[in-house]
């Protein structure tokens, strides 16, 4: 019998000498704790490890490394290119708000505005020549055409009639002019008026046109990256309206809408069916808009086209009445027979020949005193058009470089230290240079930049608490987060959120751009029902544990509250005193490089971490379940 029994002591399985240790392990922290949490459960099997369910406390945290900045950091660079005129601060240097830091060599900046204002006049004069050359009772062309009389003959005009016209003028054979002439005139300068008029109009609405489609695409952009399977449901009584729906429908009868989709409640921070069909009509209200601008876009360019015409049209009727005139008067006075050929009724007019012989001073006369005609075209409203236009980018022009002119200089935009001088005089900077900068940081205290998971930025709320550790200190700061981002900033497959917490004010040591370790506690309670985090299950939505009674294992679904490594509040599904199993010591242990979901209820790469503190001991936590 005795050999029987050494026997059986030597074919013991391995596995149960460290699984003592373990239980008497188990016992002492019982006894020191005050507690009964962590029992094995010795059933007809003794193959469960189990704990029961108990009042406690957990609190919930999401752990990352982020990067201290100043709050009110300031890269200054000039927003002109130029060459560096002055530095006026040096490094440490302590400067006030609207303190100048630095400023451009104006040379350049001057001359350039000089060439452009030059540029600017010449079109200017060039538009004004036109106009006069279109209402000029002249026999002659275009006053951008050159007479090939010397320099010091006198002009063969000495009777044009002026802007505005005045019919007691005398045309260029010196008689009266014409009260055909005059109104032609007239008729030509309120076309040229309404021309430049209409296409000040047209260049308005075509920069209203241009600012509406900008409108649009920017409170369009936001919709269309907007994915409609994430889009839930409103909560139980939101009157739902749009055109997704019918109105006065309500969650649960949104309509074809809102097929498939969860409440919202299931899913925080989603979007619902009413922020999407907000971003509906916002985006319909802005292409509306758009449509109205370039509607009337299009009639102020037609208005142009319109004014052309008439234009044109006053210009052939002054030079059929300067004809008339010429071929009723002639050089012999009113009543004598004509001598020279009509002219023309379209667009080309008569035009100087050089003189006959015996003509003094290298006068040019008409072409009435001569056999030999010629014509040439006045400006049309097309060449006006385009005059106006070479002013509207002269004036363009002459804008910028007084703009830049403006912009020589960089001030602090806040009071603070300058912690970086990257440029000096005489170097060639660029415009808003990314390296070619002040750096000034404000006074107003430090925050630290994180980035937070998918998996974890559903539980992190603008206003929780954070514990923020730098190696500059051996002190742990503390904090708040202040923002939470709504985009996705990682370059990876898995998304990931830029979260802000604003460090709270302290005299430790900080050094911009330094590490910090952030835990965020993201929830906290006292006084619940909890368990221990590995005795709990999650598959999808679906949360279990395994409730171990009369020597039976049953799966109970079961509601969760806060989660911590140690400790998982539960909110329903269990009550205090039932016994959960964490362990089944008959299933083989998964290994680390196992692809399925973690027993611990979170999601494998979380940053999620929690303590709990209760009936099962502070930092005490079991295997994992089976």
């Amino acid at each position: 019998m005795a050999d029987r029994t050494r026997t059986r002591k030597r074919n013991r399985p391995l596995w149960r000498r460290p699984l003592a240790v373990g239980a008497v392990g188990a016992l002492v922290l019982t006894l020191v704790g005050g507690g009964v949490a962590f029992a094995l459960a010795q059933g007809s099997t003794g193959r469960y490890t189990t704990a029961s369910a108990a009042l406690g406390t957990v609190t919930q945290t999401v752990s990352a490394v982020g990067t201290v900045a100043s709050a009110t950091r300031y890269d200054v660079a000039f927003q002109v290119a130029g060459t560096v005129g002055s530095v006026d601060v040096a490094l440490g240097a302590a400067v006030t708000a609207g303190q100048q830091l630095a400023s451009l060599d104006t040379t350049a900046l001057q001359d350039t505005r000089d060439r452009a204002v030059s540029t600017l006049q010449d079109a200017q004069q060039k538009l004004s020549d036109d106009l006069d050359a279109q209402t000029s009772t002249s026999s002659t062309a275009s006053t951008t055409s050159k007479s090939s009389a010397p320099a010091s003959s006198s002009p063969s005009t000495t009777g044009s009639t002026g802007p505005t016209g005045s019919t007691g003028s005398t045309g260029s054979t010196g008689t009266p002019t014409s009260p055909a002439v005059t109104a032609a005139i007239k008729a030509v300068q309120d076309a040229q008026a309404a021309l430049l008029a209409a296409h000040q109009a047209a260049t308005a609405a075509l920069a209203s046109s241009t600012t509406a489609l900008a409108d649009a695409r920017s409170a369009c952009a936001t919709l269309l990256a907007l994915d409609p399977t994430t889009v839930v449901a409103d909560p139980v009584g939101t009157p739902v309206t749009g055109g997704a729906t019918d109105a006065g429908t309500t969650d649960g009868a949104a309509g074809a809408g809102a097929t498939g989709a969860s409440t919202a409640a299931d899913t925080p921070g989603a979007p619902t069916l009413s922020d999407a069909q907000t971003l509906v009509a916002a985006c319909q209200a802005a292409l509306a808009t758009t449509s109205t601008s370039q509607d009337a876009t299009a009639t102020a360019q037609s208005a142009v086209q319109d004014a052309a015409t008439t234009l044109d049209t006053a210009v052939a009727a002054l030079q059929t009445a300067l004809a008339a005139q010429s071929g009723g008067s002639g050089t012999g006075g009113p009543g004598a027979t004509p001598t020279a050929t009509p002219v023309p009724t379209t667009t080309p007019v008569p035009t100087t020949v050089a003189a006959p012989a015996g003509a003094t001073g290298g006068q040019s006369v008409t072409s009435g005193a001569s056999s030999a005609t010629t014509t040439s075209a006045k400006p049309s409203a097309a060449d006006i058009l385009a005059d106006q236009a070479a002013i509207d980018a002269a004036q363009a022009q002459v804008d910028i470089a007084t703009s830049d002119l403006a912009r020589v200089t960089i001030t602090s935009p806040v009071a603070g230290t300058v912690a970086q001088v990257a440029l000096a005089v005489g170097d060639a900077v660029q415009a808003s240079s990314t390296t070619s900068v002040i750096t000034v940081i404000g006074t107003n205290g430090y925050v630290v930049d994180l980035t937070v998971p998918l998996a974890s930025v559903d539980v992190v709320k603008v206003g929780q608490t954070a514990a923020v550790t730098v190696p500059s200190s051996g002190q742990t700061l503390t904090g708040t987060v202040s923002s939470i981002g709504v985009l996705d900033v990682s370059s990876t497959a898995t998304p990931e959120y830029d979260v802000v917490v604003a460090l709270d004010p302290s005299s430790e040591p900080l050094f911009d751009g330094s590490s910090a370790q952030v835990v965020v506690t993201v929830a906290g309670t006292g006084d619940v029902l909890t368990v221990p985090t590995s005795a709990v299950h999650v598959d999808g939505s679906k949360v279990t544990v395994q409730v171990l009674a009369d020597g039976a294992v049953t799966d109970v679904a079961v509601e969760r509250g806060a989660v911590g490594t140690e400790l998982t509040e539960i909110t329903s599904g269990l009550t205090a005193g039932q016994v959960v199993v964490l362990a089944d010591r008959n299933q083989v242990m998964k290994s680390s490089s196992s692809t399925s979901k973690s027993s611990s209820g979170l999601l494998s790469g979380t940053t999620q971490q929690g303590r709990g503190a209760g009936q099962f001991g502070s930092g005490f936590g079991g295997p994992p379940g089976g």
